[in-house]
C-alpha cells in the first residue's frame, strides 16, 4: 500500500476550499468555491461569481484582500487553502 501525499494549494482557484478571517468582524469562515448552480452558503459553498470569491481568486495564504460589499469594503485575511 502506498501513501499519497497531497500538496497544499498555493493560491485560491475554482474548487479551492479557502479559510479566511474577516478583519473587521473578526469572524473566521471556510468556503469551497463552486459553480453558481452549486452554491449554498449553508453548506459552505460560494459561487465563483460572488464578490467574496472574485476577491479571493488568485491570492495566497497570508494575503489580505478587499471585498467590496454594499456595506463597504471588507478586508479578508486568507488563512488556509486546500
Amino acid at each position: 500500500m502506498s501513501t499519497i501525499e497531497i500538496a497544499a494549494q498555493t493560491e485560491v482557484h475554482f474548487g479551492s476550499v479557502v479559510s479566511f478571517t474577516d478583519q473587521i468582524a473578526g469572524r473566521d469562515q471556510t468556503f469551497t468555491i463552486v459553480a453558481s448552480h452549486e452554491s449554498s452558503v449553508a453548506d459552505g459553498k460560494i459561487s465563483a461569481a460572488s464578490p467574496v470569491a472574485k476577491a479571493l481568486l488568485g491570492h495566497r495564504v497570508g494575503e489580505i484582500v478587499d471585498v467590496h460589499t454594499p456595506k463597504g469594503v471588507r478586508p479578508l485575511l486568507i488563512a488556509a487553502i486546500a
